[in-house]
């Protein structure tokens, strides 16, 4: 009778067509405006490099240009070393005073480097001038402002070092010249840092607590008080609990099978990046899927309210429990966890979405499986709470 159960059951979804439609042309739909709205943004927020311009002062030429305070610092290498490679920092165009300043004007470059004599008489052989309209870009403005302070204490230190205790000048130059590190960097998975991701992360966590609205009706079809349906079962000689967990088992199966096309034709059609571990991306909406299901399982079960009343407060439940994760807001979930952490942890679309969020960046599993048994663990307690509400009860009257 299990099987017999979960047969009917599955048959009833698909030819349900408020069910295809939420479950799956919605969040596709959706999926699509959401590619249109949001697909540029990663592309829009990488650093591109800095375009300037450099002058010589035309005392500063030959020999006085090139010279140095000790091999390697020559400014014509430390300005081409921050313009090569692909992370390069700068965009440079060798000019004239003249030039450069035309071109400030027309908002082409975003600062004018001018090189001075490179000696100790020299306080200031880099100077910058930038456009006093601090609308134009002023990020790379103060990008360019740190830079060449940073020149100048590097600069000051050195010279100071050379004019007191010039034997220690080589131990200075190597200190200044290695890079030092106070952080450790960690390679991140094959998945993308595009701010976009975290709304489509959100609308697979959506579309799986959908599922509640398909186990609310699975509670509400158990109980003889509630439909007729109910009824026809309380009197049936199968175990109440057979035919629940047939029940529960088959809108498992329609909704996972929903989030896989939604998934499918995110991935494939819209190149939206889920990473390269799919079968835990997979394994994630299962979970998820089973959450949407109890949940609306446990919901259902209260009270003799009207259908519509249940669904009206399950779809309370989802679309709050989507907005605290970050479906209208992308950073709400940082916010949730600055004001009210344990929310992050009860939050079912928040666990889903933060599950995919932990398979795009870190490089262990520790923080996808600790979501995975948050949304198992919601789902046991759901499933108790329902199964305990639903159990076979005596009727006055069928």
């Amino acid at each position: 009778m299990f099987f017999h159960s979960m047969k009917y059951t599955f048959l009833s979804l698909i030819r349900n067509k408020s069910s295809m439609f939420w479950c799956i042309a919605f969040p596709i739909l959706l999926g699509t405006m959401f590619h249109f709205a949001f697909g540029e943004i990663g592309e829009s927020e990488r650093f591109s490099p800095i375009p300037i311009a450099v002058v010589r002062e035309e005392k500063a030429s030959g020999e006085d240009y090139t010279g140095f305070l000790s091999d390697g610092w020559s400014l014509d290498e430390i300005l081409a070393s921050l313009a090569e490679g692909e992370d390069a920092l700068l965009r440079i165009t060798y000019t004239t005073q003249e030039k450069a300043l035309e071109l400030l004007e027309q908002k082409e470059i975003y600062g004018i480097l001018t090189i001075g004599n490179l000696s100790f008489d020299n306080p200031s052989p880099l100077c910058l001038t930038i456009s006093q309209d601090m609308s134009a870009e002023p990020l790379y403005q103060s990008i360019l402002s740190a830079l060449v302070e940073q020149f100048h204490i590097n600069y000051q230190a050195i010279a100071n070092i050379a004019l007191t205790h010039p034997d220690r000048l080589p131990d200075a130059m190597e200190a200044v010249r290695s890079e030092v590190k106070y952080i450790t960097d960690v390679e991140m998975k094959n998945g993308s840092t595009d701010p976009a991701l975290i709304y489509f992360f959100n609308l697979i966590a959506m579309s799986c607590l959908f599922a509640a609205m398909v186990g609310s009706e699975i509670a509400i079809g158990n109980q003889a008080n509630l439909s007729t349906l109910g009824a026809r079962r309380c009197i049936s000689p199968v175990h109440k609990l057979v035919s629940i967990l047939g029940d529960i088992c088959a809108s498992l199966l329609f909704q996972f099978g929903a989030v896989l096309l939604s998934l499918i034709y995110l991935i494939a059609v819209l190149k939206v990046d889920f990473g390269n571990q799919i079968g835990l991306v997979a394994l994630a909406s299962l979970c998820g899927c089973f959450a949407g299901i109890t949940l609306g399982f446990w919901v259902g079960s209260f009270g003799q309210f009207h259908r519509q009343i249940k669904f009206g407060i399950l779809m309370t439940v989802i679309m709050g429990g989507c907005m605290f994760s970050g479906l209208m807001i992308g950073d709400m979930r940082q916010r949730v966890a600055e004001t009210f952490p344990l929310l992050n942890y009860i939050n079912p679309s928040a666990l889903i979405s933060d599950a995919f969020y932990a398979l795009a960046i870190y490089p262990s599993h520790e923080r996808f499986f600790l979501n995975i048994a948050g949304l198992v663990g919601i789902s046991f307690l759901f499933s108790l709470g329902g199964f305990l509400l639903v159990r076979r009860k005596k009727y006055a009257s069928l």
